[in-house]
């Protein structure tokens, strides 16, 4: 069962990119949202940190010796029970009325990432659709279906925009999204860059000519009178699995870049309901995903496989197919975003993570012919877009998480 917790930043979140940065007057770029490992990290740290000398145990063995953690965090090599199962950002809806204030009695609600296939244009939002390429465009790739904006005039997307609890429930049984069910980046974090000068290790004392500067995000800022915002309070929305009864009904975390601190609190939280599947469904993927590339055949070239196709989907004669346990589909469209450099840094160890190119949250799957069992196509999916030999450290992190949507007009 999943428990669903709100994290709220107390002082400004440092996530740092995949971009190298440090020599003098260079910029290190942040990311958001975050990636789901940020959180993983967080948690279980924050899990060992209880006791001093489990912590210290897990250091030196890689196992703390208490049965309930070591089943829920397992070993370095060997994840345990835990997994991270939902990652948005969130928004703290005002109390009702006599049920405190401060966030006290308040509703927690899911901001998400616009899909690839949904545009916020000046009149509202706008679907890419599947269509068949005419014949004068030229195109790179194989799939037979291009993602295709179609508007009664020329618009220009415009950007800073997500997605509230309700505008996805709606995009997830194929509808658009209503007005009012969007929410501006200026309600949710602001850009907080900070300016650093380097040290050198042996004094610690400054490095002459060494000034940089690194991008944070303030969070919860406060009201102007250009700006009403509808949260009291926004953070994210971090869904937990395997550690029932080891974590506190509330806390504090040590989240990102120098080790910002941050709240988190249980909160009741209910997921929009995914779609029922017909002959036509979409795949969303709700945060980062890590696909293996297989080698081409002989004489295929690199075309879509590439990376960013999930695990279970291969080229059968003319098309691709996606093939899993009790179902098949046929891959007809895809839009993904530009892709992403997954990393990090392996805290045991004390080495940086491998670094893999990621399909980004948000990339869509549009899939038809759909043949077999729809619970059992449900099943995979809330188990995460993973093959064969999934990697155990990267799936208990949360990355290949995905929902289920409608094809829209079905």
């Amino acid at each position: 069962m999943t428990t669903y917790y709100y994290v709220q930043p107390t002082d400004t979140l440092f996530v740092r990119g995949n971009l190298a940065f440090g020599d003098a007057g260079e910029h290190g770029a942040a990311l958001m949202p975050p990636p789901p490992s940020l959180f993983a990290g967080a948690f279980r740290s924050a899990l060992l940190g209880r006791d001093a000398g489990e912590m210290s145990a897990f250091l030196a063995q890689g196992r703390c010796g208490d049965a309930r953690l070591d089943a829920c965090l397992g070993t370095p090599d060997a994840p345990g029970a835990f997994r991270i199962t939902w990652l948005s950002l969130a928004g703290l809806l005002p109390s009702p009325p006599g049920r405190g204030a401060g966030g006290e009695g308040a509703t927690v609600e899911s901001v998400h990432t616009l899909p690839a296939d949904l545009l916020r244009l000046e009149t509202g939002f706008a679907p890419l659709q599947p269509r068949k390429p005419g014949g004068f465009v030229a195109i790179a790739g194989e799939l037979p279906q291009r993602a295709t904006l179609i508007t009664a005039k020329q618009e220009k997307p415009k950007s800073g925009y997500f997605l509230r609890q309700a505008g996805l429930a709606c995009y997830l049984q194929g509808q658009l999204p209503e007005a009012g069910q969007e929410i501006e980046t200026r309600h949710l974090y602001q850009r907080d860059p900070r300016l650093g000068i380097g040290l050198t290790a042996e004094s610690r004392s400054v490095e002459e000519g060494l000034i940089y500067t690194t991008e944070g995000y303030a969070f919860s800022p406060a009201d102007t009178p250009e700006i009403s915002r509808p949260y009291v309070g926004t953070g994210f929305l971090v869904g937990i699995e395997g550690a029932d009864g080891l974590l506190p009904e509330e806390g504090l975390l040590r989240l990102g870049g120098d080790g910002r601190s941050a709240r988190y609190r249980r909160v009741d939280f209910q997921p929009p309901r995914m779609a029922d599947v017909a002959k036509r469904f979409r795949l969303i993927l709700q945060t980062p995903a890590l696909f293996s590339s297989p080698r081409p055949q002989a004489g295929e070239g690199p075309g879509v496989r590439a990376g960013w196709l999930p695990d279970g989907v291969g080229r059968e004669g003319d098309e691709y197919r996606l093939r899993g346990p009790g179902f098949t589909a046929r891959l007809a469209c895809a839009a993904l975003g530009r892709r992403e450099v997954v990393s990090g840094w392996d805290l045991f160890n004390w080495k940086p993570k491998p670094a893999q190119a990621a399909a980004p949250a948000g990339s869509v799957y549009w899939f038809e012919d759909f043949q077999g069992d729809p619970g059992k196509l449900a099943e995979w999916v809330a188990g995460g877009l993973w093959g064969e030999n999934p990697d155990p450290q990267r799936r208990a992190e949360g990355y290949n998480r995905a929902w289920l949507a409608a094809w829209p007009n079905d």
